[in-house]
């Protein structure tokens, strides 16, 4: 018999397992308020905790009056003055396994603490951290009838008490401030009773762990004890067991929540309406749409100028859109960029820009710290940001009925390639739809595997509509576009939609004037031409030696060698002649000699140059892709190339150059600048 066996027996209880509870002296028979377990560690070698009043320390001696524990002597009588083991208790598995243990400390005059081991072999040693964390008592969770109801309460000692009194009790380590939202799942679809300490720290905790395990599926009463004092528990409370299961049935449970089931009944009397879109065919309304694509592909353009047309009722790329108030939130681009962006669109859309206060909305993040709409928690768990509760409030205030957020990348603060929290991000959205009847356009990055997305597919799954802005494989004109339907739950997919990035915008070809078509005809004819031609130029020269061609008419001449071949994409020799000559002029191919050992004399041949690099100018703005001032080299006259200068032999990065009406970047003849 262990001496806590023995102690058990004498005051009349029982044991149960690895302690012993019995009646707290000066209380009835049947109370098993008083426990007691051994414990190596503890003085006099077991641990005495009671739970509704008893002296732990007069329980001793009424043991050392009986012989069963040492006397007090002196050392014992010092101890007082240091920290002293007043509880532990052992965290267990469903198996019973020891995983960690929790100790009570205390020091007269000092505030309790409590410490946290794991087992090291067979040592204890500090800390939990990489430990699975299980609730306390956890066996008699799962031996008790599923419909036994559990009592939470923040501590361990507490747990303790009303399992004592035939309950079952579970904790938390480390208490208020101890719980995971992972405690629930051992709970789930149980009925939970919440007894919180009397303090707002305990409201809090009741707080926290009701909203998971409601999560979980369980039925939660949190009950407030009668009559305790400030900061009273369990431990203060007056009342018994029996007290207690009728406070519980006096508190009905909550009415089990269900999902909103659809009222067919109504639903017979009532028309139904087709899928309205923001722009038809292409954008759903009240819907979150993914709009992807690869750098270049004008994406950020595309959105502020559809923000645009719905908040002037105009259409866009020719397709009605629904007119309505419109948010426009970047934050990649500043609000000077906003701003000449702007302009530019309300040019080629013939619209008032003063006109469109009230109606457009644009809003610049570019340089804030904290712009991510949700973060994640080391379960995984999302929790909305401040930055959401800001963008739903300006959603609110302007009347928004379309939301083009730019881009997922500075928005999105998770794993994109964690399924569980890309689909937690994109309900977060559509919560904004659901609640505020608005359409959202989330902008993001394709990857560089050419897939229409970054990061998992659940960013296709949980969508149920996609656009994707592209340039046309194959295509010459490095200014074409092409939207597409990638995902379209609502509309015909494969819809597709040609256009073209001109001066800022995106417009359609039978939008600009008869001179700029064709001279955007030309330039790009004039493109192709010189790309076929240097396609044609390397073919040659990977057929090795004496398969050169040259400048000059004869058996040789390049236009006409070139003539006919699959690298010459259909173009005639008149063309290729003239893309030789352009050529020539911007530097990309140049004469040598070549020596004909087999025929003794020197010959005249064509090679590629790389393409001249460009000099950066003193204040380059974010996209430059004109002739810098500060460029000395000389160009051709010819207009319709030299327009897209740098695209005469491959199509040029499109993107929205930073010139002025005159060509120059934008502030460079500013005094600040010190002009040219």
């Amino acid at each position: 018999m262990t001496l806590a066996q023995d102690i058990t027996k004498r005051f009349n209880g029982d044991w149960h397992g690895d302690y012993g509870a019995f009646p707290t002296p000066g209380h009835s028979p049947s109370d098993r308020g008083t426990t007691v377990k051994d414990d190596p560690g503890a003085p006099d070698g077991v641990l005495i905790n009671s739970f509704n009043g008893g002296d732990a320390i007069a329980i001793k001696d009424q043991c050392r009056e009986w012989g069963i524990l040492p006397s007090r002597d002196a050392d014992q009588i010092r101890s007082r003055s240091t920290w002293r083991v007043t509880g532990t208790f052992e965290y267990v598995d469903e198996d019973g396994t020891v995983l960690y243990r929790t100790q009570r400390r205390e020091k007269a005059g000092e505030r309790k603490k409590f410490a946290a081991e794991r087992l090291n072999g067979t040592e204890w040693a500090g800390g939990i951290k990489g430990i699975r964390r299980v609730l306390y008592r956890l066996p008699d969770i799962l031996a008790a009838r599923a419909d036994e109801p559990v009592y939470l309460v923040e501590g361990e000692r507490k747990a303790d008490k009303l399992a004592s009194w035939g309950l079952i009790g579970t904790a938390v380590a480390f208490g208020s401030n101890g719980w995971l939202s992972s405690y629930a799942d051992a709970l789930a679809g149980r009925a939970v009773i919440i007894l919180p300490d009397n303090d707002d720290v305990g409201r809090t905790f009741a707080e926290k762990a009701a909203a998971d395990l409601q999560g979980a599926g369980c039925s939660v009463r949190v009950i407030d004890l009668p009559g305790l004092p400030p900061k009273g528990d369990i431990m203060d409370w007056t009342g018994s067991a029996d007290d207690l299961r009728a406070l519980v049935e006096k508190v009905p449970a909550p009415a089990a929540e269900t999902f909103a089931v659809a009222d067919l009944g109504a639903w017979a009397g009532i028309q139904p309406t087709p899928k309205a879109f923001i722009m038809a065919g292409f954008v759903p309304a009240r819907e979150l749409t993914l709009a992807t694509g690869a750098g270049g592909a004008n994406k950020s353009t595309f959105g502020q100028q559809l923000a645009t047309c719905c908040a002037a009722g105009v259409p866009m790329l020719g397709i009605d859109v629904m007119q309505g108030p419109a948010l426009y939130i970047t934050a990649e681009d500043d609000d000077d960029r906003l701003h000449w962006m702007q302009t530019h669109i309300c040019r080629a859309l013939a619209v008032d820009m003063a006109g469109m206060a009230g109606k457009l909305h644009l809003v610049s993040l570019r340089g804030r710290l904290g712009n991510e709409l949700a973060t994640f928690d080391a379960e995984g768990k999302l929790r909305p940001a401040p930055s959401f509760q800001l963008l739903k409030a300006t959603i609110e205030q302007t009347g928004s009925s379309l939301v083009v957020l730019d881009n997922a990348a500075h928005l999105f603060a998770g794993n994109e390639n964690d399924r569980q929290q890309v689909t937690a991000f994109v309900n977060l959205l559509y919560s904004l739809c659901r609640d505020l009847g608005v359409t959202i356009i989330l902008v993001a990055h394709s990857n560089k595997a050419g897939d229409s997305y970054s990061g998992s597919t659940a960013w296709l799954n949980a969508v149920r509509s996609q656009i994707v802005l592209q340039r046309p494989e194959g295509a010459i004109d490095p200014d074409e576009r092409l939207l597409t339907l990638g995902k379209a739950n609502y509309a015909r997919q494969g819809e597709e939609l040609r256009f073209r990035w001109h001066e800022f915008a995106l417009r359609l070809d039978r939008e600009l004037p008869d001179d700029t078509r064709a001279q955007l005809a030309d330039a790009v004819a004039s493109a192709g031409a010189n790309a076929a031609f240097l396609e044609c130029l390397r073919a040659r020269a990977a057929q090795g030696e004496g398969r050169g061609v040259g400048p000059n008419t004869g058996p040789n001449y390049a236009p006409s060698q070139f003539e006919g071949m699959p690298e010459a994409k259909g173009f005639t020799r008149m063309a290729l002649k003239a893309a030789m000559d352009r050529l020539f002029h911007l530097g990309r191919i140049e004469t040598y000699q070549f020596e004909n050992k087999g025929k003794g004399r020197h010959v005249t041949l064509l090679r590629e140059l790389p393409e001249p690099p460009r000099t950066a100018p003193r204040t380059a703005p974010e996209h430059s892709s004109r002739t810098p001032p500060n460029d000395t080299r000389t160009h051709p006259p010819h207009t319709p190339y030299t327009t897209y200068r740098g695209a005469a032999s491959q199509a040029a990065a499109p993107q929205d150059d930073g010139l002025d009406e005159s060509g120059d970047i934008i502030g460079w003849n500013d005094k600040s600048h010190g002009g040219r």
